[in-house]
């Protein structure tokens, strides 16, 4: 049964438990007979706002919200899982895409009504930050290796709408994010930590996306309907992850032959589709072995891979470990484990930024 929610009413009766820790950070949750959430938000200065997410529901949930009309950026890492997001009749942004784990986004959407769409027994974990385009005025000297869209929020803060997917999350955003995580101080020090953080992570996360847009700005060969319908083959890929389509079908699936959905993935997204396809399971796979006691196989088989030993050698390969390793490791120790956050849909937008920016 598919359980769906339509805006504060509706979520706002189920919350269990709300705490306000002080004048700018809190926290709220909820147990209910179809999962768990909870929502930690942090208020900074330079109207800059932290939330850390995570959900699991024991049934597919729809949620139903009305984004407000102010030029808000969001800047959202999934850390586990992720949501498919399906907005109607939105000029500029994709009618539905998904968000996925160990990828980063940044959007604006005022005035927007979206749904999002969590699986049954996925957890669901992320951290967002949210900020105004002002937030580069605060700085010194110019931009100029700057997207030309934030570059134009920045001068002319319109009701610009868009959603920008930003690649793999690097290394150094790994770090920060778990360093946001495991935060060792407590109030004022706090602030102060997670203000520099937070900050560190916008500096990483707009260089990511200056250099995809150089890259984008060299390549003349794709148009922009074309780079368009690549995104589109990423969208399906990342919704048929176990049984992916063939490179043919898919090719003709998004309306480009072959040869310019292979030289196009690799150009616009840094990576073959073989190669995405494969580094998307074998993070899931990672995921699964972490918060499951699911066999190897069965890890493998849901995933997409019908030999375990062929499994096993490419998750070697990519993280230096078996999979019975990465399992026993986990196992022994939990520093790599993330704290226990649970999403608030509700108060991503809402109840959130009338919290803190009110």
């Amino acid at each position: 049964m598919t359980i769906r929610l339509t805006g504060t009413e509706d979520f706002g009766e189920f919350c269990q438990d709300v705490q306000l820790f002080n004048d700018y950070e809190g926290k709220s949750q909820l147990s209910t007979w179809f999962g768990k959430y909870s929502f930690h938000w942090t208020g900074l200065r330079h109207n800059l706002g932290l939330g850390i997410h995570d959900n699991e529901y024991s049934q597919p949930v729809i949620f139903e919200q009305k984004h407000d009309d102010s030029p808000l950026l969001t800047s959202k890492f999934f850390l586990s899982s992720g949501v498919r997001t399906v907005t109607p009749n939105v000029p500029g942004v994709s009618d539905d895409y998904e968000e996925v784990a160990g990828y980063n986004y940044l959007f604006c959407l005022p005035d927007v009504r979206e749904f999002e769409h969590f699986n049954a027994n996925q957890r669901t974990q992320c951290i967002s930050i949210y900020w105004y385009p002002d937030l580069l005025d605060s700085f010194q000297g110019s931009f100029e290796e700057l997207p030309t869209l934030l570059e134009q929020l920045r001068e002319n803060p319109i009701k610009e709408r868009f959603h920008q997917p930003l690649e793999a999350t690097t290394p150094a955003m790994w770090l920060v994010l778990k360093q946001i995580l495991q935060c060792p101080f407590r109030e004022k020090l706090r602030q102060m930590y997670l203000e520099a953080k937070v900050l560190e992570l916008l500096t990483l996360q707009i260089a990511q996306w200056g250099e995809n847009h150089q890259v984008l700005g060299r390549s003349l060969y794709f148009r922009a309907d074309e780079i368009e319908r690549l995104h589109h083959a990423k969208a399906i890929l990342n919704q048929r992850l176990p049984h992916p389509p063939s490179l043919l079908n898919l090719a003709k699936e998004i309306g480009l032959n072959d040869f310019k959905l292979k030289r196009g993935f690799r150009e616009v997204f840094g990576t073959t589709v073989l190669g995405y396809v494969q580094s998307l399971r074998l993070e899931q796979a990672k995921q699964l072995l972490r918060s499951t006691n699911l066999l190897i196989a069965q890890i493998a088989y849901q995933v997409g891979y019908e030999s375990t030993s062929h499994f096993s050698h490419l998750f070697k390969r990519q993280f230096g470990m078996t999979p019975r390793e990465y399992r026993q490791q986990k196992a022994c120790s939990k520093k790599d484990i993330p704290i226990p956050i649970k999403k608030n849909p509700v108060s991503d937008i809402c109840a959130y930024l009338n919290f803190v920016f009110s």
